[in-house]
């Protein structure tokens, strides 16, 4: 073992050194040697900066370029492949700032319109469904999983086809809406709910899948979509359902995959690591209902 007398010594040695670094430190500085290597540091360093604003300035002429170009052949890639389509937007809890104006900015130069929006609350009003739905077979939604779930299919099978059962619940079930209920050709699926727990999120989980079980007996092709920022992100559940995926609709990729999924093309697509490519194929020929 060593003695106290050893990590004496030790420390004594250690201090010693420092000592004299310090020393030497300061007589080379006052020789100007150090100096002269901190200008030369500095002149390296500004130099450096300089570089990097030229480069980060001519990575942003080039972004802007690239944003210009994609801007003005959008247009040219989705021209008319959905022409006369009716589309609508069905979201969960909330649709986010945004969300409208891309889908627009998406299908409209392909031919189609937004032809409505609904936004379904969560977790879902079921006594107040209830209530409207007195008489009929449904009127035990808030009490009967059976109810529940042959309530989505009836909805999402209404918001494709049309008819007059969306208008009879739509101020109970919608915290906001617009647009007419006459049929759609394809729907955008967005999710912004709320953390739900317990039953609320059983109930809303039940109802989101019967909703998009009754949109896919039908004709209508369904897309779920998000933007890059989106977190957590809601591509897993939808993918779960079944459903092709846009994972960065703010980017023009993003829509123009959109607008291909509306198609009928099938697959995850995006920005993401859920994502399996960035955009599936152009379609070989032009859309039709």
């Amino acid at each position: 073992m060593f003695s106290f007398r050893y990590h004496a010594i030790t420390l004594i040695a250690v201090f010693l050194a420092l000592g004299i670094g310090v020393l030497l430190g300061v007589s080379i500085g006052e020789g100007g040697f150090v100096s002269d290597a901190s200008k030369d540091l500095e002149r390296s360093l500004r130099g450096d900066l300089r570089d990097a604003r030229k480069r980060n300035s001519e990575l942003r002429a080039e972004l802007g370029i690239r944003n210009d170009f994609e801007a003005e052949a959008y247009p040219g890639l989705v021209a008319d492949l959905l022409p006369g389509f009716r589309i609508g937007i069905v979201a969960i809890g909330g649709l986010p700032a945004g969300y409208a104006a891309a889908v627009r900015d998406a299908i409209e130069p392909a031919g189609a319109e937004l032809a409505s929006v609904s936004v379904i609350s969560a977790p879902p009003p079921l006594e107040q469904l209830s209530e409207a739905l007195r008489r009929t077979s449904l009127s035990r939604i808030d009490r009967e999983q059976g109810d529940l779930d042959r309530f989505g299919r009836r909805l999402g099978r209404a918001l494709a086809n049309g008819g007059g059962f969306v208008e009879r619940v739509r101020s109970e079930l919608m915290s906001s809406s617009r647009g007419e209920y006459r049929g759609l050709d394809g729907v955008v699926w967005v999710r912004d709910r709320d953390a739900l727990d317990g039953e609320e999120r059983e109930a809303q989980d039940r109802l989101e899948a019967a909703i998009l079980d009754g949109l896919r007996s039908t004709e209508t092709e369904v897309a779920g979509v998000e933007m890059r920022d989106t977190d957590p992100s809601q591509v897993p559940f939808m993918r779960e359902q079944g459903l092709s995926t846009v994972d960065d609709l703010d980017l023009v990729a993003g829509r123009a995959a959109l607008v291909y999924a509306l198609l009928g093309a099938n697959g995850h697509f995006g920005v993401k690591q859920s994502a399996g490519q960035l955009i599936p194929p152009p379609p070989r020929e032009e859309g039709s209902r």
